[in-house]
């Protein structure tokens, strides 16, 4: 089981930036490895501790290649390389049913403590015992903890951090090639799944924007967009997210027609009209492998702040959880027996309270 950070936030001695004054690099990023946990001194909640990874110069996996095949020591190893050889041999070497890694890029204002809690709840929701994710790699991207006073700024991180992830996916395309086809490594019969909350949508949304055609491949076995915020025309014929199709084999969509996040958002910073809200704009474009979770209808979550904003109910909510990790272990979205399909409309599923 591990635990990593990808961040393009700034290290200062050895320790991703906590001010809120970064922002995010065009192009460069950093690895470190959850390792253990303590408890904040001020909020009392538990957090991962980290360390980070020394850096790879040049960042290339040739090094991974020749580990697997004991060229040389898997120790030697730095930054992403060992990131990657660790989670493909735990993935191709576990006894567990089940070895999945999800890949999950957090929403706006977050300090970077704050990502460290979130990511212990994460551990502690979604690779508890009877999960398929065994191990878990968060993006981490600059937001600034102020959901009031930060949103362009965030805005543009955003953009930045959607162009950085662009980067590291055709990069991990072309190795993927190079492991699988070239050098004939044996392939595990794990996943790679995809979880975007709230603006980490956007992150996405501009990867996905400059991305090239010729390298999507399906990487990713279940995408999960959640509150997203993010425009609700993203599904459109030429628009961005009709390019997850290509890279995973089915994708959810979880909205909240009582996300106040989103509605503050909507009046005070974009005019546009969220993903996250209704769903997509014209949901007739949606293939047959996308799917709306609607919890609008859901009561008595288990957080204060959840109950009164609607925004976090995939962690605070034990219905949404319970959901998320059934799509997940891959189960066929019709036999969910919890869930009411709307006769009116396809592939619309909600959750009763």
């Amino acid at each position: 089981m591990s635990i990593y950070i990808v961040s393009n936030r700034d290290v200062i001695n050895g320790e991703f930036r906590n001010d809120g004054k970064d922002h995010a690099a065009k192009s460069s990023f950093r690895i470190a490895v959850c390792e253990g946990v303590t408890t904040d001194r001020k909020s009392k909640e538990k957090k991962m501790t980290y360390t980070m990874l020394d850096d790879a110069h040049p960042a290339g996996y040739e090094n991974v290649i020749k580990a697997l095949k004991n060229e040389v020591d898997p120790k030697s190893l730095m930054g992403s390389e060992a990131m990657f050889y660790d989670l493909y041999s735990q993935m191709l070497n576990s006894d567990d049913e089940k070895s999945d890694v999800l890949f999950f890029i957090h929403g706006f204002a977050n300090s970077f403590d704050d990502e460290l809690t979130h990511i212990y709840k994460l551990k502690q929701l979604y690779m508890a015992k009877g999960s398929p994710v065994k191990h878990m790699v968060y993006l981490s991207w600059p937001t600034r903890g102020n959901i009031a006073l930060t949103y362009w700024s965030d805005q543009e991180d955003a953009r930045e951090t959607g162009l950085m992830l662009n980067r590291l996916y055709v990069k991990l395309s072309g190795f993927f090639t190079d492991m699988f086809e070239i050098h004939k490594q044996k392939r595990c019969r794990n996943r790679i799944h995809l979880a975007a909350h709230s603006m980490g949508n956007q992150v996405l949304k501009y990867m996905l924007m400059s991305i090239p055609k010729e390298k999507l491949f399906p990487l990713f076995g279940e995408v999960l967009l959640l509150h997203s915020d993010v425009e609700d025309d993203v599904f459109e014929p030429g628009e961005p997210f009709t390019l997850l199709e290509q890279l995973s084999e089915r994708t959810h969509i979880y909205i909240n027609r009582s996300d106040d996040a989103l509605r503050i958002s909507h009046f005070t910073k974009n005019l546009n009209k969220r993903l996250g809200h209704k769903g997509p704009k014209n949901r007739d474009n949606l293939n047959s492998e996308t799917f709306i979770v609607d919890t609008s209808e859901l009561k008595g979550s288990t957080s204060l702040r959840d109950r009164v904003v609607d925004h976090w109910l995939y962690i605070d909510h034990p219905s949404v959880v319970k959901d998320i990790l059934e799509v997940l272990k891959g189960t066929d979205e019709g036999t969910f027996l919890w869930r009411e399909a709307w006769e009116e409309e396809r592939n619309y599923f909600i959750l009763p309270d």
